[in-house]
């Protein structure tokens, strides 16, 4: 179930809203309107493979060796 990104056009608040399939109706949280704009928004991923701390600088976090420790960004 995907959560997606809006904007109401009538207030301008902007949700997050988890929507369970394309008949169900999606309202602004703040004033019920729907009116409502989808955003585009970036995901995260995380890419686990050896070869991916050599193909950013600095390690996976940027921080030179960093990852594999315990209490690093990627641990």
């Amino acid at each position: 179930m995907p959560i997606y990104e809006y904007r109401c056009k009538t207030c301008g608040e902007e949700s997050e809203l988890l929507v369970l399939g394309n008949d169900d109706p999606i309202t602004c949280k703040k004033c019920g309107g729907d009116n409502l704009e989808k955003l585009m928004s970036a995901h995260s991923s995380l890419i686990t493979s050896p070869s991916s701390e050599a193909a950013l600088p600095g390690g996976c976090c940027g921080t030179p060796n960093s990852c594999g420790r315990p209490g690093s960004c990627c641990s």
